[in-house]
């Protein structure tokens, strides 16, 4: 893309530029490059995210920071959640839905661990298994940014982007799935895609495999975890406060999920 080393991802259902990884090469042309991008695209949102060594750059371009996570690249240097909003209603905040997640935050974080169910068992999933996660992910999302209903694009994401994707199995059917987009050489993974079908959902399947990924990606040396939760499921945002992760910030409606752009928040786990 226009002879740049940094990963941007956009699309008009999120109506968004997304810089997902800066490559120092491209510094500073990018933040102009995005910027055309959008207007070209008539999209309403831009989303970087920085080593914080970049920060003022982007603040001198009209970007504010939503959130941040320490020592995200390799343990070394902070990651910034930079946005930047071309109208006042995309940047205005969900109010209802934040006062909801601000009353989970005064509440103490449940540690108690709760054994998983025996019937069910966790495995990683590899490439024979794609033509199966998507009927769970069809089942479980009306619509996402991504296209993660097409098992060549999951075969693709687990080839070549380093993701790697776990299950929950019942009587050797798949019912739950989440997934670790993984950053081998910054040592960092998104901990995200967490669906469980509606039939076994009570059963905290995702803070066992939540738990699960941890325990597999600590034996390759991962030193940061983190996830961008809806904001509107308090559920899975509880499942991430109760295993530890701390919550540094909030992207207002930044993701188009099951069809409507949605506010999420930013939680992290350092080792």
């Amino acid at each position: 893309m226009r002879n740049i080393k940094s990963i941007i991802s956009h699309c008009s259902d999120s109506s968004r530029v997304y810089l997902m990884d800066l490559h120092h090469d491209d510094f500073p042309k990018i933040i102009s490059i995005i910027e055309n991008m959008a207007d070209e695209n008539g999209y309403t949102k831009l989303f970087a995210k920085i080593p914080a060594t970049y920060g003022p750059a982007f603040l001198n371009a009209g970007y504010i920071m939503e959130a941040l996570i320490p020592g995200f690249y390799n343990g070394s240097e902070d990651a910034l959640f930079m946005m930047k909003y071309k109208t006042k209603e995309r940047a205005k905040p969900e109010s209802e839905a934040l006062e909801a997640f601000q009353q989970l935050l005064l509440k103490p974080a449940n540690t108690k661990e709760i054994p998983m169910d025996d019937e069910y068992t966790l495995k990683p999933l590899k490439e024979a298994d794609a033509t199966n996660m998507v009927p769970v992910f069809k089942e479980v999302f009306e619509t996402y940014p991504f296209p993660i209903y097409d098992p060549d694009y999951l075969v693709k994401t687990m080839k070549e982007d380093d993701t790697r994707y776990f299950g929950a199995f019942f009587n050797n059917e798949l019912i739950a799935i989440s997934s670790a987009e993984c950053n081998n050489t910054k040592k960092n993974a998104e901990m995200t895609d967490f669906a469980v079908i509606p039939a076994h959902r009570g059963k905290r399947l995702a803070v066992h495999l939540l738990k699960f990924m941890e325990e597999e990606l600590v034996k390759d040396g991962f030193k940061t975890f983190y996830t961008i939760a809806r904001l509107h499921s308090l559920s899975m945002n509880k499942t991430f406060y109760n295993l530890g992760y701390k919550y540094s910030g909030t992207l207002h409606n930044n993701t188009q999920i099951s069809g409507k752009i949605e506010s999420m928040n930013i939680w992290y786990k350092s080792r």
